[in-house]
């Protein structure tokens, strides 16, 4: 396979979901050596902080975790036409994360869509399989209503009214992104997603039963266990700017196994194309270096991190020259 042919109109051809079973891997998967010794030895986070909120129901997670399996077994012609490589793309289908800017692919498939305001976006999403629409607009729904909650604690946490950040997201934007990660012959060779910080503010991941996501702590990689009915949440680029540092946006990354498929479903909340991120006010006037990040809008941002492939550090872009975090 060639990143031509992913990147021609017969690429849905290409992706990895297209065929049930993979004998080996073609070279543009292959990471380097550092990233493979990287893999080795990866300790079990032992303790994960779980916040009780009984927002979303078992039921309801249990029928997206089905639609998103179903999805992703249709035939390729149910899906042909939603692929494409544009991340300005409303609906699409791709694969690995910026085709045309990686030297090294990742083993991973994706349906990614926005959701708000939910009646401008869902006469885009897919009509198949049957009830996906309606399934995942009533997810759509009780994950924006989550992910509101926990950004009404964190504002109150930095001590700021509890509708700030929210506020600060102008009119805010939602994406929901199905990822799909197929059995791979050579897990030690390849990543399913390379390491990276999530360019939104907050994201909230639902997970299969299936373990391979880590992320990085004081330097070090941890896998994290799969817990069933449970959300793990990402702090994104954009929280740490509102913050101006006092939250960091987390680093991870998604590894592969040989033996079964593996899905997660992130949903991306964070700011409209237009709005103006920047340090909250009274957290900037509270550190002695002041506003840590220049002014930007959320578009600026995304056209700078999609123009690249995918890297840890797109904030470095946005930093005031001289400044650190305390």
């Amino acid at each position: 396979m060639t990143v031509e042919a992913l990147k021609s109109g017969e690429g849905i051809e290409e992706l990895l979901s297209s065929s049930r079973k993979k004998v080996s891997i073609h070279l543009k998967y292959l990471i380097s050596d550092e990233e493979r010794k990287s893999l080795l030895g990866v300790p079990t986070l032992t303790h994960v902080t779980k916040i009780d909120i009984e927002e979303l129901e078992d039921g309801l997670m249990e029928k997206m975790m089905r639609v998103a399996e179903e999805f992703f077994e249709m035939p390729m012609e149910d899906r042909a036409h939603l692929y494409s490589n544009d991340y300005n793309r409303r609906t699409r289908v791709s694969t690995s994360f910026n085709v045309g800017k990686e030297e090294t692919l990742h083993w991973r498939d994706y349906l990614r869509h926005p959701c708000h305001p939910l009646e401008d976006y869902i006469d885009s999403w897919p009509t198949k399989p049957e009830f996906y629409r309606e399934i995942t607009a009533e997810y759509a729904t009780a994950m924006r209503t989550l992910t509101l909650k926990l950004l009404e604690a964190i504002s109150e946490s930095l001590g700021l009214e509890k509708d700030y950040i929210a506020n600060a997201l102008g009119k805010q934007n939602q994406t929901l992104q199905i990822n799909y990660y197929p059995p791979c012959p050579n897990p030690d060779l390849t990543l399913a997603l390379g390491a990276h910080t999530d360019p939104n503010c907050l994201t909230v991941v639902q997970h299969d039963e299936v373990s391979g996501l880590q992320i990085m702590k004081d330097g070090s990689w941890l896998d994290v266990p799969a817990l069933h009915g449970a959300f793990f949440v990402n702090i994104g680029d954009q929280l740490q700017v509102i913050s101006n540092g006092e939250y960091k946006s987390l680093v991870h990354r998604a590894v592969t196994n040989s033996k079964t498929r593996r899905i997660s479903i992130p949903s991306f909340y964070g700011p409209s194309l237009d709005a103006l991120i920047k340090p909250a006010d009274p957290l900037a006037a509270a550190n002695p270096c002041g506003s840590l990040y220049m002014p930007f809008t959320y578009q600026e941002f995304l056209d700078h991190f999609y123009s690249q492939r995918l890297v840890t550090n797109t904030l470095a872009r946005f930093k005031i020259s001289g400044k650190n975090e305390m």
